[in-house]
């Protein structure tokens, strides 16, 4: 129950955050610029609150949260009274409809260097890129990739975390290249860094559920983690049992279990369901029944679990500190701005000419389990998930589609540019196909999303 509520928490964040800030700066700019603001919604549909301020503006948190618009004084929506002329949008300067338009998805960027400025100045610990295991006849050991090597670098763009490896990789999706990747070896292997080149012409990634590393055949290291019990929650189904922090984990109803992975996969499959743990006490073995719980998580499902873990950390060897002091990390937060903002483009380009598969997008449901597993999983990856989001949320409407405000920003250019505005014909096909383009890509990532819901 209470990883539900933060998950829900979780997500009523994220939309307020991101779609809230994205909408709150439209309409500011548009009320300092002397522009009639008739209703400020966050989501689409039936109203679920609204209220009415001194200047007539209503504001309203409606049933489907799926983003949000600020709702102008404009002749080309509906009859203006003659007084109220000179507060139409439409009968703006160009300079400011475009600050009005562009005042959006500016506040997203802004909003996405500002988090990753914080999240550099309180500082993280992550994980070194190292590699654990090598498929056999997979590109990657197809390009001399080893176990134990660190990737420090792909195309010359150094590689700090599994993120920016992953990003460098996704850049050659659909591109039948080649790909430099630089590692450095364990202390005790001469040289200490190699250079490999890798033949992508054979790459293929899947299609619902992309994983360029395990396409690669490249598995990323993680340290051998005894079977041994050293956490049992409270009010668990472990703690209700004769389970013991100290027992060795051998066997789940008489398969032998190799790894935590094993029995976590196992548990969470299986909610409300009796099994047997064989575990080792004192040199016995001894077979201990366990009812295991269910949490119920977001979209009507259950998963199972045990309330067991491992006392384990992760040897200093493999981890790096990353903190920097206010001054050093706004370089650092702009240069995540840039990465990502070419990373959105790059997946959009990639997409619109064939080389990755819509089925790739994710949409509403990875969106909101995201928000909610990232704010389970701590303050600092929550933070990161919402950097990314508003981000990509205003790269993505900065793209001249009509229907987002980088169309809108296109149609005021053309009218600046010739002197007049664009016929209402013209208005009218150039919306219709572009929500026709909207609606299939919301489709598309909502069909995604069931599918990965129920098969993967």
């Amino acid at each position: 129950m209470l990883y539900l509520f933060i998950s829900i928490f979780g997500i009523l964040i994220t939309i307020f955050f991101v779609i809230g800030t994205h909408e709150f700066a439209h309409f500011l700019v548009a009320r300092s610029l002397g522009i009639k603001v008739l209703r400020f919604s966050i989501g689409f549909g039936k109203t679920l609150w609204h209220r009415y301020d001194k200047k007539g503006t209503e504001y309203v948190v409606a049933l489907i949260p799926l983003g949000g618009y600020v709702k102008m004084l404009d002749e080309n929506e509906g009859t203006v009274p003659k007084k109220e002329l000179h507060l139409a949008f439409n009968r703006q300067p160009f300079y400011k409809k475009f600050l009005v338009v562009v005042a959006g998805p500016l506040t997203n960027i802004f909003c996405a260097f500002f988090l990753y400025w914080l999240i550099f100045v309180i500082g993280f610990t992550t994980v070194r890129p190292m590699i654990g295991d090598i498929n056999p006849r997979s590109i990657a050991a197809e390009g001399g990739l080893q176990t134990k090597q660190e990737i420090i670098s792909i195309d010359n763009s150094k590689t700090s975390t599994w993120t920016s490896v992953i990003f460098r990789l996704i850049a050659h999706a659909g591109n039948p290249d080649h790909i430099k990747i630089e590692v450095q070896n364990p202390p005790n292997k001469q040289p200490s860094t190699e250079t490999h080149i890798l033949d992508l012409s054979n790459w293929h990634l899947d299609t619902l559920t992309p994983d360029p590393l395990a396409s690669l055949g490249i598995t990323p290291f993680v340290p051998n983690i005894p079977l041994i019990i050293g956490i049992i929650a409270d009010d668990s189904p472990a703690a209700s049992s004769s389970l013991r922090i100290g027992d060795k984990l051998i066997a789940l109803d008489k398969k032998p279990i190799n790894n935590w992975d094993t029995l976590i996969t196992y548990t969470t499959n299986h909610p409300d369901q009796s099994v047997t743990l064989t575990i080792e006490r004192q040199g016995k073995t001894l077979n201990i029944p366990v009812t295991l719980g269910a949490q119920k998580s977001l979209f009507f499902t259950k998963t199972g679990y045990l309330g067991i873990g491992p006392n384990f950390k992760w040897p200093k060897e493999f981890l790096q500190d990353i903190k920097y002091d206010p001054i050093t990390a706004i370089s650092h937060a702009w240069k995540e701005i840039s990465d990502f903002t070419y990373f959105n483009l790059l997946l959009f380009w990639k997409m619109v000419t064939g080389k990755l598969s819509l089925q790739g997008l994710g949409g509403p449901i990875t969106i909101f389990q995201t928000a909610g597993n990232a704010l389970n999983s701590g303050f600092i990856s929550f933070i990161s998930f919402l950097a990314f989001l508003s981000i990509s949320i205003g790269i993505i409407n900065l793209i001249p589609i009509p229907g987002l405000d980088g169309g809108h920003i296109l149609i005021q250019f053309i009218e600046f540019v010739i002197r007049r505005p664009v016929s209402e014909q013209v208005l009218s096909i150039l919306y219709r196909l572009g929500f026709i383009f909207l609606l299939f890509i919301i489709i598309q990532a909502l069909v995604n999303d069931i599918l990965r819901w129920l098969f993967v």
